[in-house]
């Protein structure tokens, strides 16, 4: 006979955390207490401790008295990607998934943690969602909940929380919405299994309730027709959890305006009213989102996803664990693995084989997915906090005059880097200074004049182009 246990759920993003205590009982939960804390400043490594200090006086003030915590993040600090796992074990699946998951991020592996969300099988193939978290955030969010006193279970994606509450409304595919005062979150799923999930920011002011709606109104329109499925056809079922504090008439203008192509319904009151009481308490919007992540351990089924201990990849150690249990663990760990390797050596020769076979099926695959990781790897570079483009920009300007004696109609950059400019000058001798003083910039490379000539029968304006290759600033 189970007994009762009280578990936190720990909602965070960068403003702050929602919690919630629960108390979990057989055939019976309920919620004994919820609280807001905001951070003062913004999370990082050298406040973490000093910020977790607080957090503690924070609970120890409103009376939560669990130790034990799940967490939720949010969707912005992590990345998803839908993918085809190949049919296979457990065990092979996850070396295999692993070696998918280096492929699909442009980001390095070993700053990463991946895990995956969906049913998997070993005689056909299967569609899973996979996610990827930064190690430097997962063990920031982990120093400053153990510095709060807390022993953090797993960490997973709050609005996944409220996805494995949705699978249980049928096998249909579906949509989810989580609202935030600054944001909102956005995932399908199909037989109860995420397939996309999305951050979206709200901007713009939202002070009354029409403008709050014809925000929500534009952003599920788009999230709809970006995501819907080929044959799928309306009316599309929303099922919104609000983390903001949405009124019935918000909810009812969202009905009335995007009738009868969509129908929204209020998960909120539903995990509330149904599953866990929450009914006498003012904040309980808000804290929804912590509330659905303490409630992904109801029952045996693990969180969707769990980055302390994902099923692809290393798993997260804890950081409470004495030299002394570690160095027995890491002995025994040796002797035991020295016997495998003697007594399994042609088992793993065989498994080798099998890898071997597997990686060259998959070669075809590999170079396809290496090319748009390439193709990634050097986007990103034009969004980075100096994108190279920009730079380009900056380089150029600064060959022209303060006088409007030359000026630029028309600037084409390639991805290659290579760039054609074209403009206009009011004489020759003009845009010959200009072309020698890109000519004489580090930045810029194969500089060639493509023509010069009148602009038109009635002006004495010449017009030019111009191609270089941007090289960068070094």
């Amino acid at each position: 006979m189970f007994s009762a246990r009280n578990i936190l759920g720990i909602a965070v993003d960068e403003f702050g955390i929602v919690v919630a205590e629960v108390r979990f009982r057989p055939g019976h939960s309920e919620v004994r207490r919820v609280g807001q804390w905001s951070f003062e400043e913004r999370l990082n490594s050298d406040n973490a401790k000093d910020l977790g200090q607080k957090l503690r006086q924070f609970l120890r003030t409103n009376h939560f008295s669990s130790k034990q915590a799940i967490i939720g993040i949010p969707t912005k600090w992590i990345i998803a990607k839908e993918i085809i796992a190949p049919p296979a074990s457990p065990n092979v699946l996850a070396g295999m998934l692993s070696i998918q998951a280096e492929r699909a991020f442009s980001l390095n592996a070993s700053e990463l943690i991946f895990d995956y969300c969906g049913r998997t099988n070993v005689s056909e193939k299967s569609e899973v969602l996979l996610l990827a978290a930064r190690r430097q955030t997962v063990d920031l969010i982990t120093d400053l909940l153990v510095a709060a006193g807390l022993h953090v279970q797993s960490m997973t994606v709050s609005a996944l929380a409220f996805s494995k509450v949705l699978s249980k409304a049928g096998p249909e595919y579906r949509y989810g919405l989580y609202t935030r005062p600054n944001y909102c979150e956005f995932w399908t799923q199909m037989n109860g299994t995420p397939r996309s999930i999305q951050h979206i920011s709200i901007v713009g002011k939202n002070e009354t309730p029409d403008e709050h709606t014809e925000q929500l109104v534009a952003t599920i329109q788009r999230m709809i027709l970006l995501s819907s499925q080929q044959g799928q056809s309306p009316p599309y079922k929303i099922t919104a959890y609000d983390g903001f504090g949405l009124s019935d008439e918000i909810m009812n203008r969202l009905n009335e305006k995007l009738a009868p192509q969509v129908t929204v319904t209020n998960g909120g009151s539903q995990l509330l009213s149904g599953r866990l009481h929450l009914s006498d308490y003012p904040e309980k919007a808000h804290s929804i989102a912590a509330v659905a992540v303490a409630a992904t351990a109801i029952g045996t089924d693990k969180p969707p996803v769990d980055f302390l201990n994902p099923r692809i990849g290393f798993k997260k150690t804890s950081h409470r664990k004495s030299f002394a249990v570690w160095a027995g663990i890491i002995g025994v760990a040796c002797l035991m693995a020295l016997v495998a390797v003697l007594v399994d050596w042609q088992a793993d020769r065989r498994d080798i084989a099998t890898y071997t076979q597997q990686l060259e099926l998959m070669s075809e695959d590999i170079t396809v997915a290496q090319e748009v990781v390439d193709r990634i790897s050097y986007a990103s570079s034009w969004t980075s906090q100096e994108p190279i483009f920009l730079n380009c920009l900056r380089e150029l300007t600064l060959t022209f005059p303060e006088e409007p004696l030359v000026w630029a109609t028309n600037l084409r950059l390639s991805e290659n880097a290579g760039a054609a400019l074209v403009g206009k000058a009011v004489d020759e001798k003009s845009f010959y200074e200009v072309l020698d003083k890109i000519k004489e910039q580090k930045a810029f490379s194969n500089v060639q004049m493509i023509h010069i000539r009148d602009a038109g029968r009635d002006s004495r304006e010449k017009e030019f182009a111009v191609h270089f290759e941007f090289r960068g600033v070094k």
